[in-house]
């Protein structure tokens, strides 16, 4: 006989309660699910943003320093020369006591200053680009030149041509339009002693080519090997002159045409200048390479990110920066630099101090006494800067996406601005979504603090 056992619910394991989930329960679920992840998600972009923002705001702030820095340690140099840049005495009858810089006498025929067209200065102090015939006082008018710049055009006009300052333009290697320029001038490096009878020349007699220096170089100073062939600046801290050598062999010198030059020394120059002081340090300096020209000012790069946002007509994304440019070679300082301005604080003939754009200065009048050997030249009030005040205005340089307008409001030479991604700034550049800042450096020149 046969038992047949049916199958129950008991031999399947199963218990009442286990029914699943419902719809209701399975929908919550999701909705809890949807809402934490849009939780963490809100959160991650959050925090995302803020690292941005701190990110942005720690290199504006670090950018700023760097580039003030870098520009007050050039502007505490200008004009400055070996001793001192003045002649140590106020001309009788001043109003003020305004010392006069000092002017040394060039007996070369060519300078090559660079970021200039100045070769050669004419009897009535105008800059030429032609060779001098005659010996002359290089006013240290020449050692500073500001430009103040819209977005058309500056004033005065900024030198330009094959190796000299950039153009304006919304393009890649273009200077920034409505940005200020400055070029500056100064003597550094610690040159060379020249000894009593270090030349052949007696004092009264005229210098000639073929004239020897003989150089004494002590523990210390700049190597002589850094001496070539070019311009020497010697000086005795009372009657600066700068003359060409056409040789170096060693720690010798000898006086004639040097390179890129149209001759040799001009006349004037007496066996004075290198024959030794036995009461001052004399000293020659190389006036060719040591004799700096640096000039600021701010030029578009393209920024290596192909996927930024284009903020010109120009291909790729510009990033205005902030050019270092020292006896015509370019470095860049730093980057995110919108605009930069200058203002002279200039010191009259009464002695009064006024601060003036570069247009300013270049055409005002009241010029405080020229050095020995110089009548009053054009732009003569350049010779009064005692101070120069540089604004400059950073951004973030890479965009911070929803920024509310009180993020985006910053102040610029005492106007306030709150710009939308769209908006043009001065530059010509829309303004993204970037925080900006003020830097602003307040630089006394050497020895015109007087």
């Amino acid at each position: 006989m046969i038992r047949i056992c049916h199958p129950s619910s008991r031999s399947f394991g199963l218990t009442r309660g286990a029914k699943g989930f419902s719809l209701i329960e399975i929908m919550i679920a999701i909705t809890l699910g949807l809402l934490l992840s849009i939780g963490i998600m809100s959160l991650f972009s959050n925090t995302s943003r803020t690292n941005k923002l701190q990110d942005g705001l720690a290199r504006l702030q670090e950018n700023g320093r760097f580039a003030v820095t870098q520009i007050d340690r050039d502007l505490l140099s200008l004009s400055s020369q070996y001793c001192s840049n003045t002649t140590g005495g106020t001309p009788p009858g001043t109003v003020a006591p305004v010392v006069p810089a000092r002017a040394p006498m060039v007996y070369a025929p060519d300078l090559r200053l660079p970021d200039s067209t100045i070769n050669s200065i004419d009897i009535n102090g105008n800059p030429q680009s032609g060779s001098a015939t005659a010996a002359y006082a290089l006013s240290p008018r020449w050692f500073v030149q500001g430009y103040s710049c819209t977005a058309t055009a500056c004033t005065p006009a900024v030198p330009n041509g094959t190796g000299q300052i950039p153009d304006m333009g919304l393009a890649a290697g273009k200077r920034v339009p409505a940005s200020d320029v400055l070029t500056i001038r100064y003597q550094r490096g610690s040159g060379w002693p020249v000894a009593v009878g270090a030349c052949a020349t007696p004092a009264a007699s005229p210098l000639t080519n073929g004239t020897t220096i003989t150089l004494s170089p002590q523990a210390g100073d700049d190597p002589v090997a850094n001496m070539k062939p070019g311009l020497a600046l010697i000086s005795d801290c009372v009657s600066p002159a700068v003359v060409p050598i056409g040789a170096v062999s060693g720690n010798t010198l000898t006086i004639g045409t040097a390179p890129s030059t149209t001759g040799g020394i001009l006349s004037g120059a007496l066996g004075a200048l290198c024959a030794g002081n036995p009461m001052r340090d004399v000293r020659l300096f190389n006036f060719t390479d040591d004799f700096v020209t640096v000039s600021y000012y701010l030029a578009f790069r393209a920024d290596d990110n192909p996927d930024a946002r284009l903020n010109s007509s120009a291909a790729q994304r510009l990033v205005p920066v902030l050019v270092r440019r020292e006896n015509g070679t370019e470095q860049e300082l730093v980057r995110g630099v919108d605009q930069l301005m200058f203002r002279y604080g200039i010191q009259d003939s009464g002695g009064n101090i006024q601060f003036m754009t570069a247009s300013q200065v270049n055409t005002a009048a009241g010029c405080p006494a020229p050095p020995p050997g110089l009548n009053i030249e054009p732009g003569c009030m350049w010779r009064a800067v005692n101070t120069v005040e540089p604004h400059l205005l950073l951004n973030t340089v890479d965009e911070v996406f929803g920024l509310d307008n009180a993020s985006r409001t910053y102040r610029f030479d005492g106007t306030q601005y709150t710009k939308a991604d769209g908006d043009l700034l001065p530059s010509g550049i829309k303004a993204g979504s970037q925080l900006r800042r003020e830097f602003i450096a307040y630089v006394s020149v050497r020895d015109r603090h007087l």
